[in-house]
């Protein structure tokens, strides 16, 4: 009878106008034992009550018991991801052996706890969720705090277009842009252009979120002094708070969010580009396009290219997260035309260690090798129509992404 009683009470919440209100979520950590005394914590996520991904966030207060404790109201139905910090991307949370570990991801929803709460009749509205942290980044070292103010470690002749709007998605982003060595002063010549999201994380470590950078500049410009590649121009979009929605080609209801890359692509196609070739001397054609990205931003490079084929003709698919909805991209390459993909060349990567970061263990492998067999299926040849590599103990973030990044230059670009 409890067990109906529970199930009617969760049908309640989702059908009745609550469902629409902001959920109370207390957060509950249980903290490492070489935590500083003097320690403050940080709930860091997906959300701007949660920072927004800066490093700080919901601030937890110690409770007499050795535990943090902090609550936020955030929009029920709403899939959020998190880690905890000490207040900077050097203190997050690791696992035992010391290695990254996937976002912790929460659908904010109907309470699971419902005793824990300062007044009964809010028992509806309250959801807690607790967690435990194995250790931290710096294995709690103390020190001073490291600046908010990160150094610049941009490397040549950089753009920034801040605040550029789009009609399409109807918000407004920056939009980094690298240029070749020379570009000053060579007027006549014209240059190819490589598309990549998460701007923001490219060129320098002080727009990015972590404070770790891709290093694209310094790789560009490396490989085009010492003339192993073609000068080229790469343009950095930044994300938004939306990104999980703007990457994504459908909704995922497990994680109640996604479905607007046909509006990202949209306003790469109509309103980015179009702006990048009347501002800059690019060369225009699809043989010389190529969009690329990491994680959800390579998902959405293989949809914009598979949407955009007569656009791009280049396509980094780098460490994918193929395991959105369920997989429902594969399945739907599979089942779709394969014509376009005999227009593109392909760039598909991922590490032996990032399954446990954007899935369960080896998945990420199972998922790519997946992409991969449907490229042969379509009559593709490796070497010359794609490329493919398992990064043995490979992770899943920037600096792992930094350390390969000029081999994905040379594949698309070598002279």
């Amino acid at each position: 009878m409890r067990t109906i009683l529970k199930i009617l009470c969760g049908l309640v919440f989702f059908a009745s106008p609550a469902a629409a209100r902001d959920v109370t979520v207390v957060f509950i950590v249980q903290p490492p034992e070489q935590t500083p005394a003097d320690a403050e914590l940080f709930i860091c996520g997906s959300h701007p009550l949660l920072g927004n991904w800066s490093g700080s966030g919901l601030k937890l207060k110690r409770t007499d018991g050795g535990e943090w404790r902090g609550q936020a109201l955030l929009p029920a139905g709403r899939a959020i991801e998190f880690k905890v910090t000490r207040g900077d991307w050097s203190t997050v949370e690791k696992d035992e052996r010391g290695s990254d570990i996937a976002n912790r991801t929460i659908t904010v929803g109907p309470p699971t706890d419902s005793t824990d709460t300062t007044k009964p009749e809010d028992a509806a509205l309250k959801q807690v969720v607790r967690l435990k942290v194995a250790r931290w980044a710096d294995d709690g070292k103390t020190g001073p705090r490291p600046t908010t103010e990160r150094r610049s470690t941009k490397t040549g002749d950089i753009r920034v277009h801040a605040s550029f709007k789009s009609e399409i998605l109807g918000n407004r982003r920056d939009i980094y842009v690298y240029l070749p060595p020379g570009y000053a002063v060579l007027e006549t010549q014209r240059f190819p252009v490589l598309y990549m999201h998460d701007g923001q994380n490219l060129f320098d470590a002080a727009t990015s979120f972590i404070g770790i950078e891709w290093r694209a500049d310094e790789h560009a410009q490396r490989l085009i002094e010492t003339g192993r590649i073609k000068p080229l121009i790469i343009v950095g979009i930044a994300n938004t708070p939306d990104r999980m929605n703007e990457y994504t080609p459908d909704r995922d209801e497990s994680r109640g969010t996604g479905g607007r890359a046909s509006d990202y692509a949209r306003f790469l196609v109509e309103e980015v580009k179009p702006f990048i070739d009347q501002t800059y001397r690019t060369k225009p054609g699809r043989a010389h396009a190529g969009v690329a990205g990491s994680s959800l931003g390579g998902l959405v490079s293989l949809s914009i290219c598979m949407e955009y084929p007569q656009t791009f003709s280049m396509c980094g698919v780098i460490s994918p997260a193929l395991m959105w909805n369920d997989g429902a991209l594969l399945r739907q390459i599979e089942a779709g035309d394969k014509a376009w993909m005999k227009r593109m060349r392909f760039w598909v990567d991922m590490g032996t260690r990032e399954g446990r970061q954007i899935e369960a263990l080896h998945q990420g492998i199972a998922r790519t090798r997946e992409l991969i067999s449907i490229l042969d299926r379509a009559g593709l040849s490796p070497g010359r129509d794609y490329y493919y590599q398992e990064v043995y103990e490979g992770e899943h973030n920037e600096a792992a992404w930094a350390e390969r990044f000029d081999k994905i230059l040379l594949y698309f670009f070598a002279r």
